[in-house]
This record gives structure tokens, sequence and C-alpha cells, in this order.
């Protein structure tokens, strides 16, 4: 069997979660549904927190294990800025704690090479949940200026109000994790050590071309 161009799995990684990520925004612009009502399922089912976990667990070169993520991440929120028309919707005050915090989910992910059991790669992509919910509502308050008021009272409305959003977190990160951890491990069992074009492998050589 034809090994395919170690490109193709890199750029799949990238592409397919940052278009799944704007599919609300996509249905806003064509004006099919509002971003912040209709589809609020599906503004929080992104399989962003899935793939830099895997990026962290599958991808051999620490490099690739972060960029390949923070790729997919920066091309949704230009996306987002794009189909928004206004580049803050996507580019905004929060971002650096977003992106701070999905590199602690690459960073539980690289743990997962230690111990890549099934109940493992659950305890991290519920870890990972917990601190990115904990830290960007935290976050949120302090930024926010009109909406909780800079209270205790004000905090615990704040977190309350992203629960909804936190379980559709919890659901879209249980789906993810098992098609690209699944997918993987099927693909891995399907071929022989010799003939699977490993991400870690075509990282590596992606990087000294």
């Amino acid at each position: 069997m034809k090994i395919p161009s170690r490109f193709l799995p890199i750029a799949v990684m990238i592409l397919a979660p940052a278009a799944v990520r704007l599919v609300p925004y996509i249905l806003g612009a064509l004006g099919m549904g509002n971003v912040h009502d209709a589809t609020a399922f599906l503004w929080n089912f992104s399989p962003l927190s899935a793939l830099f976990l895997f990026g962290g667990a599958k991808f051999a070169e620490r490099r690739s294990a972060y960029l390949v993520p923070l790729a997919a991440m920066v091309l949704s929120d230009l996306g987002i800025g794009l189909l928004m028309k206004d580049v803050s919707m996507g580019l905004h005050a929060m971002i650096p704690v977003i992106y701070g915090t999905y590199a602690f989910i690459v960073w539980l992910g690289t743990k997962l090479r230690e111990s890549p059991r099934a109940w493992a790669i659950a305890g991290a992509a519920l870890a990972g949940e917990v601190v990115f919910f904990a830290i960007t509502n935290f976050a949120n308050w302090i930024v926010q200026t009109d909406t909780y008021p800079h209270t205790v009272a004000g905090l615990l409305a704040c977190y309350v109000a992203a629960l909804p959003f936190f379980r559709n977190a919890l659901i879209s990160v249980a789906v993810y994790a098992t098609v690209l951890f699944g997918g993987y491990a099927l693909v891995e069992r399907k071929y022989a050590a010799g003939q699977m074009p490993a991400l870690a492998q075509n990282s590596d050589r992606a990087s000294v071309a």
C-alpha cells in the first residue's frame, strides 16, 4: 500500500477542526441561525480540546505538538472575525488566556505518552475541560465590566451562566477524543509498524525538510 503524503495528516488535523468550529458562524453569516442562540450547542461543540490533547500525545516533537493545534486555533479565530465582520470577535482580550489554557491541555497530552490507556485519556480530557472552564471564566469575569459585578456573587453568576457551554465542551471532548485516539489506534492496528505513517515520524521529517 502506498504511504500517503506526510503532509496530509497534518493538513487534515489543521483544517478539519477549524472548519467544524466555524460551522455556527457560517450558518449565522448565511442567515440560517443565531450564533448565540439556535446554534448554541454547536457553538461550543468544538474539536479543539481533543485536538490539543491528541497533538500532545501523538507528536513526538514538542514543537509540532503545540504548533499544529495552534494553527487550527489561529485559522478558526481569523475565520470567526471575517464571518462576523469584526476582527475583535475572533482576536480579543481573552486570546492569551485561551491559548495558554490550550497549551496546558497539550501538556496533559504529553503525559499520555507514558500511559495511553482509555482511563488516562478520559481523565486528561476531563481535567483539561475543568481547568479551561475555571480559568477562562475567571478571566472573563475580570476582563468584562458590564455583565457581572466584580464581587463573589458576580463571579458565581459568571460560572453558572457558563455551565451549559461546559456541558457541551464535555460532550464534544468525549466525542472527538474517541474519534481521534480510537481512529488512530485502529489505523495503527491495521498497518504494520513499518507501513504506518505515524504522526510523530511525519512531523519529525517535515521539520527537517
